[in-house]
């Protein structure tokens, strides 16, 4: 079973699981979300992070719920 990476709620520590993905760019994820909430697929992820390249493995590993307002910060999250 492939452990997933929650991309709306993962902690830096946890986006950094992905290979090749930076704290920088983990932060960047963060940031995003405070501020537009909610990433919605992996090809906003791409632009958000300046054409990162998600190899199919790292597709198998992305989960991009919730995909509503909650926001890992949200009581109740």
């Amino acid at each position: 079973m492939t452990v997933k990476v929650r991309i709306n709620l993962a902690n830096p520590l946890e986006l950094m699981e992905l290979p090749g993905l930076s704290h920088e760019q983990a932060m960047t994820i963060v940031k995003f979300r405070a501020e537009h909430g909610p990433i919605q697929d992996v090809a906003e992820l791409a632009r958000i992070l300046h054409g990162w390249r998600v190899s199919d493995a790292d597709l198998e590993r992305l989960a991009f719920d919730p995909a509503d307002s909650t926001a890992p910060e949200s009581p109740g999250a």
